[in-house]
């Protein structure tokens, strides 16, 4: 995952640099602006949405406000289906609880080099720290019985102890378990590079790679396993895309001060 991550973001760097030997960009920049953008996320240990905002400080520098939802997976959950019945989805056994978390982060984002040709890219690096809660939804499986040689199903809640792989056809709805949810709350910090791809300066489409940190206040309960992660370090590549709100434009600028 970690690797093709890398690669991809490589591929792509190296396209926009061959194209940006192309035309000159004769459109007006803008020198100052402020811009949202909505983020699609694929991460090491799952994925995320996100919508985020930026204001600049000055045309080297935006301060960020970014929210979204997020889906935690453990590293050693694996989807199957029951070999034996039909009819059924797919899960991961021992699987206890379906982990989501909502974040609130802020942060800064710094200007390395800018956009100058028509099809040349804009590279930035930014960092970000907040507040997340993850949420523990319990997980409910159509588990088969016996009762006077008849069988049946019942929908029970994971029991690493009574249930096995032969007996647990899939889950049951996903509306069950939600007035059990339990939240624990958590900080983190995520810090990477962008690298804006767009041909409009009123457009903002971005790539981004990086990594994030997550400390929460106790194991997520995830697996039926005592290995459980608390404290979460993973990779992530995004793909962003949104509008400039407003800005300042200048047509020629030959120095400028930070």
């Amino acid at each position: 995952m970690v690797k093709h991550i890398v690669i991809l973001l490589l591929v792509v760097l190296s396209c926009d640099i061959v194209m940006a030997q192309g035309d000159i960009d004769t459109e007006k920049k803008i020198l100052y602006r402020n811009e949202w953008s909505i983020g699609a996320i694929v991460k090491t240990n799952g994925f995320e949405m996100d919508f985020r905002s930026g204001k600049f400080v000055n045309m080297f520098k935006k301060n960020l406000l970014d929210f979204g939802i997020g889906f935690i997976k453990h590293p050693q959950q694996y989807r199957a289906v029951n070999p034996y019945y039909t009819g059924y989805s797919g899960y991961c056994f021992g699987k206890k609880n379906f982990c989501f978390e909502l974040f609130y982060t802020m942060g800064r984002q710094r200007m390395l080099f800018q956009k100058a040709d028509l099809n040349s890219v804009e590279i930035r690096v930014f960092y970000m720290g907040g507040v997340t809660l993850a949420f523990l939804k319990p997980i409910y499986y159509e588990i088969l019985k016996y009762k006077n040689l008849t069988s049946y199903t019942e929908s029970e809640k994971f029991d690493v102890v009574n249930h096995n792989p032969v007996e647990t056809l899939g889950p049951s709805e996903f509306s069950k378990g939600f007035s059990e949810i339990k939240v624990v709350p958590g900080v983190e910090g995520k810090a990477g590079l962008s690298v804006e791809i767009g041909k409009k300066d009123t457009h903002l489409i971005a790539l981004e790679a990086g990594v994030k940190l997550s400390a929460y206040a106790k194991k997520l309960d995830i697996m039926a396993q005592k290995r459980n992660p608390q404290f979460i370090c993973a990779l992530f590549l995004s793909f962003r895309f949104g509008r400039v709100k407003h800005g300042a434009h200048y047509e020629y600028l030959n120095e400028y001060t930070e």
